[in-house]
């Protein structure tokens, strides 16, 4: 099962990714002709990008558990958890305030640029990423081939998303040029690789992958 060319529901993945073209066009505007930092723009907290954002996580995490409980099988239970995991940390602000208090907790200093909280920062997306890949990859191992192939799937998209808001985070923070270009390329990139997955997840449950007869 290709995620790349699956019939179905490409119509609504088009919907999706026009969204977040509208939202990143809007905030080029806004931010580099307008000069404004708005609701409208993407990397405002409690922005209306990310609220959007919020709205995709909300349906890949219930879409997820409804499969769990319609098919019988952990392994989506386990990874609607993690994305439940994502919807507490982007919307209550989990890693930044954590951080912060492991960076002065344990007294952290500043390096390759990178700041103190950054440090903490990366201590808590280390910690929560392996306990949670430990518990997905446990369900992994007693999945069948249809369970196997969507977590795969999963994981290669999940590895993107924390490439855009991990990697390119950090590049944002500690390159001291090209700072708002960075910043798009992180959020926007975060945007279309979210609502991907939101396609993606959709898609499994619409088709009702999970009576295909693998187990």
């Amino acid at each position: 099962m290709n995620i790349f060319l699956k019939k179905g529901s490409t119509k609504f993945l088009a919907l999706l990714l026009l969204a977040d073209l509208a939202f990143i066009v809007v905030h080029i505007v806004v931010e580099y002709f307008l000069k404004s930092n708005t609701l409208f723009s993407i990397n405002r907290d409690l922005g209306y990008a990310e609220v959007y954002q919020y709205i995709k996580e909300f349906w890949i995490l219930v879409l997820l558990f409804v499969l769990a409980i319609k098919s019988r099988r952990i392994i989506y239970f386990t990874w609607s958890v993690l994305f439940l995991y994502l919807l507490l940390d982007d919307s209550l602000q989990l890693h930044e305030n954590i951080g912060s208090f492991l960076a002065n907790f344990y007294d952290l200093q500043p390096v390759f640029r990178l700041r103190a909280q950054d440090l903490g920062e990366l201590v808590v997306f280390g910690s929560v990423g392996f306990l949670l890949f430990s518990f997905i990859a446990g369900a992994y191992l007693y999945s069948d081939d249809t369970g196997k192939e969507i977590s795969r799937h999963l994981f290669l998209l999940v590895v993107s998303l924390a490439f855009f808001g991990g990697l390119v985070d950090m590049l944002h923070i500690a390159v001291s040029f090209g700072k708002a270009v960075f910043a798009l390329i992180e959020d926007g990139g975060e945007m279309i690789i979210m609502s991907i997955i939101v396609w993606y997840v959709f898609d499994i449950r619409s088709h009702q992958v999970y009576n295909s007869g693998d187990a």
